[in-house]
């Protein structure tokens, strides 16, 4: 037996073990590691249209908040423009409603003055001829005979007296 380790490589052994290993190789290679790294690479690709998706959905997303934001402030705006041409429109109803109700009060008022005014003529003529009356009947009974027509001149004199004082 020889120690000699370069002298018990047998050339036909080693020929043997590389050719096995080669064709394993190439086995392996067509069965498993081509399929692999094609499903590897498929995968990968879809991952990539996956982010790019994601990256165009997100930026959509940041759009239609944008859009969303300036729809909310449109509406916000048309709202308080809306609110306030209602309190100015109850404002002017309301301005409407008082000068109505002041115009009838000053009708009223004016109507009842005159009223007042008519009565007054009336019931001062009333007293005026029962005064006349009245006068005509003391100062006949007092000095006897009196012109009726000088009874109602200082009746008329007293009431008109009275009337300016």
């Amino acid at each position: 037996m020889v120690l000699d380790p370069i002298a018990q490589i047998d050339l036909a052994t080693i020929g043997a073990v590389v050719a096995i290993f080669l064709v394993t190789f190439f086995l392996l290679r067509r069965v498993c590691f081509l399929p692999l790294l094609a499903a590897m690479e498929a995968r990968a690709a879809r991952i990539d249209t996956a982010h790019a998706r994601r990256a165009e959905a997100e930026a959509r997303l940041a759009e239609a908040r944008l859009q969303a934001e300036g729809l909310l402030e449109r509406a916000r705006a048309e709202a308080l423009r809306i609110a306030g041409a209602a309190r100015e429109e109850r404002a002017r109803g309301r301005e409407a409603r008082l000068a109505q109700a002041s115009a009838e009060a000053d009708a009223a008022l004016a109507q009842g003055h005159d009223e007042v005014v008519a009565l007054r003529q009336s019931q001062q003529a009333r007293l005026a001829e029962e005064l006349c009356a009245s006068v005509g009947q003391v100062l006949a009974r007092m000095i006897g005979p009196v012109d009726e027509r000088m009874v109602r001149f200082l009746v008329s004199r007293a009431l008109g007296a009275r009337e300016t004082r």
